[in-house]
């Protein structure tokens, strides 16, 4: 103790006071001792407040150790009183200790020494009531600010303690009025295991004016003095509750919506289904007749007509070859759009082969001359798909060739590492897709087929546009089509999951690619020939 000792001694003799505070000073350097002798020095003192602890004897001429102990425990119940006496019975101990004496020594040569330890002793039991008085005004402070209720309950939820919050999120005023409700409402009874000391639960509460919130209630048991007491917590989650009602209104409504609209599109599919049906039969059934009839009149009653006439007639024949053909290719791109792709390993020699079949006499009549760098590699797509792409890419490449110059067309493939450019790995997944694919695909490695001609070239700001459908870049008369086979090429890839493009310049011929993923077979550690 390095600051002052600043002790009241109160008796009337002063010899026992002299030894008194001789003892007192050999055990304590710092040490202040006012020395009172009759009442109103007394009442002084305890105005002054400027003492540490108090040493009575118990018989004095103005008063006894008694009167002195309950004055000062009344104004100050946490300042240390030791009786310094030889003349008080057993009985007045006893009574002295009840009152809160801190200490009781003899006055005797013998207990002397005993003085300044009680008075050590007094002190620091007195400091250490005063920390722990401290420490639970500031829990008690911090316990009060807090938003969430904290409370304790016996194990027959009887309450023992409750905070500020506590009684707020209850609205009431005291313990007693939240008895009722924590009985009611909040308390469960658990027997106490090992595997159930601590329990949590979300409940709706009412409470005693008949509102009602959300609360989560968390309560622990553990053992106090062999008394089983819940230590529990309740917090207001009604916002919480009423942003996750939010929510799931929020998704069934956009899964309702979801479903309608899924509903609608279904419809639309099924119309543009009976309408693709309508132009396939029912159109072309009168074109075929138109066809038909006017092969006939040339057939028949060719000599009839004059140049005139028969110039009309083949004018018809070609017409109506233009329109079958342009309701072929719309067909054809309708179908891409609805056709559900089954994605999986497609050979591209394989797809070269098939396609130099379909077109075998065309390329004949024309005289193109086609090469294919074998072997070619493998890609995850849709065969059939993969077929109209090629056969589009490569009518497209010997169609446009400047009048007297013979077609060449060369095709070949290299591996690119381009995910990021030809799309994200995800968007060429398919959800509807039922085959069980024992492939998967590399987010870093892709094919992209080359077909590269010896045409007229293609003006950089019309690279873009002519995937589009019916975007032509010159006559019919010029270069007869539709319109539509880059269309298609664009429209299959994007079913796919692939991408398509250009390289050209004007008299200098086209180079058109497709992209695809590079087909690998699982654990086999490579691409698939």
């Amino acid at each position: 103790m390095s600051q002052t000792i600043r002790i009241l001694l109160l008796d009337d003799n002063p010899d026992d006071r002299l030894l008194a505070i001789r003892e007192l000073q050999r055990e304590f350097s710092n040490l202040q001792v006012e020395q009172i002798t009759e009442q109103a020095g007394f009442n002084q003192a305890l105005a002054a407040d400027h003492f540490d602890l108090a040493i009575t004897d118990y018989h004095m001429g103005w008063s006894n150790g008694i009167e002195v102990l309950r004055t000062i425990k009344a104004r100050y119940p946490n300042r240390p009183v030791i009786m310094f006496t030889n003349t008080a019975s057993q009985e007045t101990a006893i009574e002295a200790m009840k009152a809160g004496l801190n200490d009781y020594v003899l006055k005797s040569p013998k207990h002397y020494i005993r003085l300044p330890v009680a008075v050590r002793s007094a002190l620091e039991r007195a400091e250490e009531q005063r920390r722990a008085v401290h420490i639970e005004n500031r829990l008690q402070s911090l316990l009060n600010r807090l938003n969430l209720g904290v409370f304790r309950a016996k194990q027959d939820g009887e309450l023992l303690e409750g905070n500020a919050a506590f009684l707020r999120l209850l609205q009431v005023n005291s313990l007693p009025e939240a008895q009722a409700i924590y009985l009611q409402q909040l308390y469960l009874r658990r027997e106490v295991s090992a595997s159930s000391l601590r329990w949590e639960r979300e409940l709706q509460l009412r409470r005693l004016d008949g509102s009602t919130i959300w609360v989560l209630l968390s309560e622990t048991l553990s053992s106090n003095e062999d008394v089983i007491i819940i230590d529990g917590l309740l917090e207001d989650i009604s916002d919480r509750q009423r942003t996750q009602a939010e929510i799931r209104l929020l998704n069934e409504n956009l899964e309702r919506r979801v479903r309608e609209r899924t509903a609608e599109l279904e419809a639309a599919n099924e119309e543009l289904e009976a309408f693709s049906y309508s132009v396939s039969h029912d159109l072309r059934e009168p074109l075929r007749a138109i066809q038909g009839f006017t092969q006939a009149l040339l057939e028949d009653c060719g000599e009839q007509l004059n140049a005139l006439g028969q110039g009309y007639a083949q004018r018809i024949v070609a017409a109506a070859y233009r329109l079958e053909t342009l309701i072929q290719d719309l067909l054809t791109y309708s179908r891409l759009s609805r056709t559900d792709m089954q994605r999986s390993p497609v050979n591209l020699t394989a797809v070269m082969a098939e396609v130099l079949i379909q077109l075998e006499e065309e390329l004949r009549d024309r005289q193109v001359q086609v090469t294919v760098e074998e072997p070619l590699p493998s890609v995850v797509g849709d065969y059939t798909t993969l077929v109209q792409v090629a056969i589009n890419i490569l009518r497209n490449a010997v169609k446009f060739v400047a009048a007297g110059v013979q077609p060449q067309v060369r095709v070949w493939a290299e591996e690119i590492t381009t995910a990021g450019e030809a799309g994200e790995e995800n968007s060429i997944q398919n959800p509807k897709s039922k085959i069980q694919n024992p492939y998967h695909l590399s987010s870093s490695k892709w094919v992209r087929l080359w077909v590269e001609d010896n045409g007229i070239g293609i003006e950089p700001k019309y690279q873009a546009q002519i995937f589009r459908v019916f975007e032509r870049l010159h006559g019919v008369e010029t270069y007869p089509g539709t319109g539509i086979g880059l269309a298609i090429v664009h429209k299959g890839m994007e079913r796919m999951g692939g991408r398509a493009g250009v390289e050209s310049q004007v008299g200098q011929g086209s180079r058109f690619w497709i992209e695809l993923p590079q087909a690998y077979l699982e654990g086999s550690g490579g691409e698939l020939g």
